[in-house]
């Protein structure tokens, strides 16, 4: 009896790890890969931050999906400063900023318009207000995304 059990103890491991294994699996295959290219930075120095966002609950707020700090100096690529991000299938937008000052944040002035040159996802524009999410969002599968945005100075 105790055999048996031993046995079926093992076997129940064995299948549980094997599970999980094609668990993994099928989780790497619904990540997907944004591929970011920012123009306009020709000659900056210092540091770009991205933040993800996922909802439009969440939009342009502290709750991100992802931040990345990328230094531009590392990640200029000719006219372009290159970051790849990685994420589940799904559907999101981002916000970009360039820390002119190297604070680490977004500098904004009494009414919340940044101060610091800002780009968002798909190029949205604001209008009365920051822009919107349903402007910004795009969809992320299997296949890679490119977003080239163009960041201007203010």
């Amino acid at each position: 009896m105790i055999k048996l059990l031993g046995k079926l103890v093992r076997d129940a491991v064995f299948v549980i790890v094997v599970a999980g294994a094609g668990a993994g699996t099928a989780l790497a295959q619904d990540m997907g890969t944004v591929r970011v290219e920012i123009a306009g930075l020709q000659g900056a120095t210092g540091n770009i931050y991205i933040a993800v966002y996922d909802s439009e609950d969440n939009w342009l707020g502290k709750d991100t999906v992802l931040r990345r700090e990328v230094a531009i100096a590392d990640a200029l690529e000719g006219e372009l400063v290159l970051s790849e991000l990685q994420l589940p299938a799904g559907s999101y937008a981002f916000s970009v900023f360039y820390d002119v000052n190297n604070n680490g944040e977004l500098d904004t002035n009494f009414i919340g318009i940044p101060k610091e040159p800002v780009a968002i996802s798909n190029n949205a524009r604001p209008g009365f207000g920051p822009p919107k999410y349903k402007d910004a969002v795009f969809t992320l599968g299997a296949e890679p995304v490119v977003q080239r945005i163009e960041i201007e100075s203010i």
